[in-house]
């Protein structure tokens, strides 16, 4: 286990990598023209969920671009289409879909096509819990089953499945690899650790529950996995601290399995203002999981 480094921009070379089935159609969205390249076709499915369906983007290169053997990244952001090439936090999908891989995204509890009478955004996701309805568990559920479903339509390999998420989705990532290990490598870009560090959640941060929602209760099934994280390191909004403690217990957790070498990395940089994150490090994110790809081992379905 290599030592952790302290510098004003922190490296951490430790490494991680942050869906009804039936064949439900595929409805063509549209064919994009991209920075003077060939089109970027962009497809809407409906995933089977129970009674209703969920609605999953999927964004490919032109066919004369894509990747002999393409990777699938899932990016997470809130609603799907800032998780798109074009959308605000796409920066992940727009590096992918230049190296010729595909990427795809659903909307998330309380969020854009998602907002239901417990409200929308963070509020709406603590609403939804407190009542019982966890969010969370409803999130990790959706990625297994748009995973199942793309890969019985054979847009990726077993072994080429990647998420990354920022933020609160960053958090949502991390648990989804958490309880899938058909995700080799996951990226969490100033991700959301414990929701008892969020404005929003002041008012329930003493239920046990709550707490029981920190990302440290679940880094045993990330150890020696492939895990990109980064953060700006005055990070006020979801708390660089508890990003710190979170990374802490994996590298912890790691030590206990007496693991000789690390896949977990931690960023902790000093050119970002706040919670926004700078450009350079949400590329980085996506270089981690491109590098990490070249080494990954199909595992086998949970």
């Amino acid at each position: 286990m290599q030592p952790l480094k302290m510098a004003p921009r922190l490296t951490l070379p430790l490494a991680l990598a942050c869906v009804g089935l039936g064949g439900p159609a595929t409805v063509l969205v549209a064919a994009e023209r991209w920075a003077g390249e060939s089109a970027v076709v962009t497809e809407l499915v409906q995933v089977q969920r129970g009674a209703g369906t969920l609605p999953v983007e999927i964004q490919s290169p032109p066919s004369n671009r894509i990747a002999v053997r393409p990777l699938l990244l899932l990016n997470l952001s809130g609603d799907r289409q800032s998780s798109l090439k074009d959308g605000s936090l796409g920066e992940p999908a727009r590096v992918f879909l230049r190296e010729g891989h595909r990427v795809a995204t659903f909307d998330l509890p309380a969020h854009g096509e998602r907002i239901d009478r417990h409200g929308s955004g963070i509020d709406g996701l603590r609403n939804r819990f407190m009542a019982g309805d966890d969010p969370f568990a409803l999130v990790i559920a959706d990625g297994k089953a748009v995973i199942d479903e793309l890969l019985r339509r054979g847009l990726m390999e077993p072994g080429r499945i990647l998420v990354c998420g920022v933020s609160r989705a960053g958090y949502c990532a991390i648990r989804l690899a958490a309880a899938d290990s058909r995700i080799t490598s996951v990226a969490a870009l100033a991700p959301v650790t414990d929701w008892r560090e969020l404005r929003e959640f002041a008012a329930v941060k003493d239920h046990a529950d709550v707490a029981a929602l920190t990302l440290d209760h679940f880094v045993e099934p990330l150890v020696g996995r492939r895990l990109y994280v980064t953060i700006g390191n005055a990070d006020v909004r979801v708390s660089t601290a508890a990003c710190t403690r979170f990374v802490l217990a994996l590298n912890a957790a790691e030590q206990r399995r007496a693991l000789t070498s690390s896949q977990l990395r931690y960023d902790l940089v000093d050119d970002t203002i706040g919670h926004a994150l700078a450009t350079q490090w949400r590329q980085e994110g996506a270089r981690f999981l491109l590098r990490a790809a070249n080494a990954a081992v199909a595992p086998a379905a949970p």
